[in-house]
């Protein structure tokens, strides 16, 4: 049985992001604890100064696990990376990762783990009030039409919780400089092929690699959980139900 579930999510986004994801994920795995875990500079902790490196991520990330041992990750891009570093490290705490769109450097070049046609909007989504600056990240990161109410709840969380843009740029250069080797737990990939923020051939270089099977969807963006949430946990389910 999986006993814990840790959810992590990337650059600029905390626990909040993930709406009601968690829960339907819950409800598959009753018996299991599923906890939503945010690094410093993000979400809950966004008073705080984030780790300079993904390291240093996965410390803080330790500290708030319940248990150190028999841990199941579902992450996505930056979260992804934060997943396989930490299963590198302690490998003795970590059963599973399954990475949503990642990357990691020296598997592909920068302009496919950022895409080049995002670096403006980034750079304005990060001196933009805090409505315009979620509407533009959900532009990004999704490929449905805008969910206004959705932007809506964004803009107020992240007014209780704002996220300076020191922080974003100590987030940005960890991700950037992130490397790591083949974790010795059991992995999985997912990728969006329509990911509009990063190529998809970032992740599918990672598991090529380290000859992993790919798992490919088909239609939704970078955030899959936003996007299509239900095909998400029935993948998921699928994975560590078999397993």
């Amino acid at each position: 049985m999986i006993e814990e579930i840790i959810l992590l999510r990337g650059l600029f986004r905390g626990c909040y992001h993930w709406g009601d994801f968690p829960k339907k994920l819950q409800s598959v795995f009753p018996k299991s604890v599923v906890t939503c875990i945010d690094i410093p500079g993000n979400g809950y902790l966004s008073s705080k100064t984030s780790p300079e490196t993904i390291s240093g991520m996965v410390e803080s990330v330790r500290l708030q696990c319940r248990s150190k041992g028999g841990i199941h990750i579902l992450a996505i891009s930056m979260g992804g990376m934060i997943g396989m570093k930490w299963a590198e490290l302690y490998p003795e705490e970590i059963e599973s990762v399954i990475c949503i769109n990642t990357s990691a450097k020296g598997f592909s070049p920068f302009y496919e783990r950022l895409l080049p046609r995002n670096y403006l909007k980034v750079a304005m989504a990060l001196v933009s009030r805090s409505f315009d600056r979620e509407r533009a990240i959900y532009q990004m990161v999704s490929n449905q039409p805008v969910d206004f109410n959705t932007v809506h709840e964004w803009a107020n969380y992240s007014k209780r919780y704002p996220m300076s843009v020191y922080n974003f740029w100590r987030q940005l250069s960890a991700a950037r400089k992130f490397q790591t080797s083949r974790p010795e737990c059991e992995l999985h990939f997912i990728v969006s092929l329509k990911d509009k923020l990063v190529n998809c051939k970032a992740t599918k270089a990672i598991a090529s690699s380290w000859n992993i099977p790919v798992i490919m969807n088909e239609m939704d963006g970078h955030d899959i959980a936003l996007d299509n949430s239900e095909w998400l946990v029935s993948t998921v389910s699928s994975i560590w139900l078999r397993a």
